[in-house]
Parts: structure tokens; C-alpha cells; sequence
């Protein structure tokens, strides 16, 4: 497996509000109290949030001027998702240009993927939304051994990108060729040292693979299945590197009906709408083309 100690390279830290954040989802007694005090750490991340419950798409009469009022008008799951993805993005998402890859692409790809996560593991589990709380986490970090690669081996990111373009192969192909290792595995090892819980791990680790996933195999299905749906309605990363995955495929991971799919489609679309002010946090990344 890549690692640190194998090719001499520092980890990243583990950004200290995503870590708050995971605290929050294991703790079943959680108050809005213990997320708004989680989130004015951060004082980008609480103009974000004021700004947000006080656009027009909320309709408040009355102004909004704290976290805990935030998070009464936008909801406790939607805050803490909101928390998150600031923190994965301005932590994890390089600033650099890679020629060919598209970082823009790969933020909607995340998001959507964490959208899809939810709406599939909810479809599964009886749209019973006491058992998801650590779901859009797990589908929003799912390739954050990308971001590792990219940021710790620069140079070694470039030719698997590259590798990619050439080859019109998927980047875990040609990752296990160039690197032999992966992303997967990369995203299991950071996870594992930055303490994260054996569910996330093991849905980062088997989000290509869930068969291996030895507990948790449901949360590793969902994160695969959203992946693919994810690739089918999102941009690809690299431009023309198109990924031919049919609802049957997918619908066959999680073990529903095709028909399900155009439900679950339909609910994510709504969430991507909902979640408008998310993405558009990553329209300052670089692109495929250097702007």
C-alpha cells in the first residue's frame, strides 16, 4: 500500500472542524448547542452559514444574527453537512492547476456523491433518518485519498491524470499501474491515522470494492452505488473521460429495483438544489484548463 513511511511523505493534518464534526454524528446526545459552538470556531464558515439562512430561498421576515437561530431555520443535518464540506474544501481541495484534471468537477463530484449517499441509504433503510448520520461524511470524503495524492505527490498525480487521458481509463486502473497502490487504499490509511471511525474507513476504503468491506458492507454499497450515480449525472473530472454506467448497474449494487433509481435521481436533484450555496463554494478551483 502507498503510505508515508513508504514513499516519504508527511500526512496532512485532519482538519480540526471536520474532526468536531464526526464527533458530533457519533454522540447520540448531540444539542444544536454543541454544532453552533463547533461552527463560530470558524468565522468564515459562520458568515456562510448567516448569509445563507437570511437569503431569500428561506424567507425569513426577521433577521437571523446567530449560529443556534441558523441552525433552526436551516436544519441540524443540513448545518452539520454544511460544516463539513467547508472544512473538506478548504482544507483538502489543492489551488494548484493540474492540466487535465478538472477540480471543480471533482467538488460536484463529492457533493453529489454525498447527496446520493443519503438519498440511497435512506431508500434501503426504510427512509428511517436515525441511521444516516454519518452517510453524506462518508460520500462526501469518499476519494480523499485523490486529494492526498494530489497534495503530498504532485508530480506522481500529474502522470496518473495523464495515464488516464491516454490509456481512457479510470484513474483506480491506472493508479494500481503507476503508483500500485490506490486512492482507495491512500483514503483508508490517512482515515485509520486521523482516527476516524471503523464505518468511514471502511466505507472510504471499499467505495470501488464493497465486497470487501468486512462490516459496514451497507454504508460501503450505498458510497459505491452514489459514486457511479454521481459519474452518470456529474461532469467528469478529466473532460472526456466519460463513464458508461447504466441505473441497472447501479440499482444492482444496493440490491433495488431499477425503477427505484428515478426516485432516488430525483431526490438527489432536489438536493443539489438545495445544496446550490455548497457547490458553489468550489467555483474558484482550478479547472481542466488552468482558470
Amino acid at each position: 500500500m502507498l503510505s508515508p513511511s513508504s514513499v516519504n511523505i508527511e500526512l496532512p493534518s485532519m482538519p480540526f472542524i471536520l474532526s468536531r464534526i464526526i464527533q458530533i454524528t457519533r454522540n447520540p446526545d448531540t444539542s444544536a448547542q454543541d454544532l453552533a459552538n463547533a461552527v463560530m470556531i470558524d468565522q468564515s464558515l459562520t458568515s456562510r452559514l448567516l448569509r445563507l439562512a437570511n437569503s431569500a430561498y428561506f424567507h425569513r421576515m426577521q433577521e437571523v444574527d446567530t449560529i443556534s437561530s441558523a441552525i433552526l431555520v436551516l436544519g441540524f443535518g443540513y448545518v452539520r453537512n454544511l460544516a463539513a464540506s467547508a472544512s473538506v474544501l478548504e482544507a483538502m481541495f489543492p489551488r494548484r492547476v493540474f492540466p487535465g484534471f478538472d477540480w471543480q468537477a471533482m467538488w460536484l463530484h463529492s457533493v453529489t456523491c454525498a447527496i446520493a449517499s443519503e438519498e440511497i441509504y435512506s431508500y434501503m433503510s426504510g427512509f428511517d433518518r436515525r441511521k444516516d448520520e454519518t452517510v453524506f461524511i462518508a460520500g462526501l470524503l469518499h476519494d480523499i485519498g485523490k486529494l492526498v495524492i494530489a497534495c503530498m505527490l504532485p508530480l506522481r498525480f500529474m502522470a496518473v491524470v495523464e495515464g488516464c487521458r491516454k490509456c481512457k481509463e479510470d484513474m483506480i486502473t491506472v493508479e494500481n499501474n503507476f503508483l500500485s497502490s490506490n486512492h482507495a487504499e491512500v483514503g483508508q490509511y490517512v482515515t485509520e491515522q486521523w482516527g476516524f471511525p471503523e464505518k468511514l474507513v471502511q466505507a472510504i476504503a471499499c467505495h470501488h470494492t464493497p465486497e470487501c468491506a468486512t462490516q459496514y458492507s451497507d454504508l460501503a454499497r450505498t458510497v459505491f452505488a452514489a459514486d457511479m450515480l454521481a459519474k452518470r449525472i456529474s461532469a467528469p473530472c478529466i473532460p472526456d473521460l466519460t463513464a458508461n454506467i447504466s441505473l441497472r448497474d447501479i440499482a444492482k449494487v444496493v440490491e433495488i429495483s431499477p425503477g427505484s433509481m428515478s426516485y432516488i435521481i430525483e431526490h438527489v436533484k432536489q438536493g443539489l438544489e438545495r445544496s446550490s450555496e455548497i457547490i458553489s463554494w468550489g467555483k474558484n478551483l482550478p479547472n481542466a484548463y488552468g482558470y
